[in-house]
């Protein structure tokens, strides 16, 4: 696996590590079971991500237009901060500058980032926004979806060679969204019932 994708993902589970040790005082948070008591909007309807492939969130036709490779799979390891599937989508093999990755993660809702930046909407879902405690904010962006109670789809996106001109954290946080719009719309038509 590449480096970069690693550190990326390491800083994934550090980022969100310290927003769960903020938000609740502990590393061990309680899953909550409605968006009321978390501060969050209600969500459309609860999504089903169990069982999916977050490789699959992104169509090829998709990743041309985020400009992205081949996705790759794995799971974050048991006993680690985040839980849940994780795939890494990035422009390393040709150009070495931008990568996507989504976590459809089990014990993380999107209310851990709550506060942190204002709220977005994603596909009618409350999205929570923030950067890793391990890069640096003007190149990237972490966006949580909130799917379902206790957990979220994160979208990350990273410009990881720190050299895209004009590039903003603002940015940063718009292409995570777009991603997510996708990535969520892809995840809605997989549920029974479709959209």
């Amino acid at each position: 696996m590449n480096r970069k994708v690693i550190a990326n993902a390491a800083s994934v589970m550090v980022a969100v590590g310290a927003l769960t040790a903020c938000a609740s005082g502990t590393s061990t948070p309680a899953l909550v079971t409605t968006p009321a008591a978390t501060g969050l909007p209600p969500r459309p309807r609860t999504l089903d991500a169990e069982g999916t492939d977050p490789c699959n969130l992104l169509t090829p036709v998709q990743q041309r237009q985020l400009g992205v490779d081949e996705g790759s799979r794995r799971d974050y390891a048991k006993g680690r901060p985040l839980q849940g599937t994780v795939c890494d989508w990035s422009t390393l093999k040709s150009q070495g500058r931008i990568s996507y990755s989504v976590s459809l993660l089990t014990n993380r809702g999107a209310e851990f980032a709550l506060g942190a930046e204002p709220l977005r909407t994603v596909g009618g879902y409350a999205a929570t926004a923030t950067s890793s405690a391990l890069g640096k904010a003007q190149y990237e962006c972490l966006l949580l979806v909130d799917i379902a109670p206790g957990r979220s789809m994160m979208s990350h996106y990273t410009n990881d060679s720190a050299d895209l001109p004009g590039m903003t954290h603002q940015r940063a946080c718009d292409n995570a969204q777009t991603a997510a719009e996708y990535m969520l719309a892809n995840l809605r038509a997989a549920q029974p019932g479709g959209r």
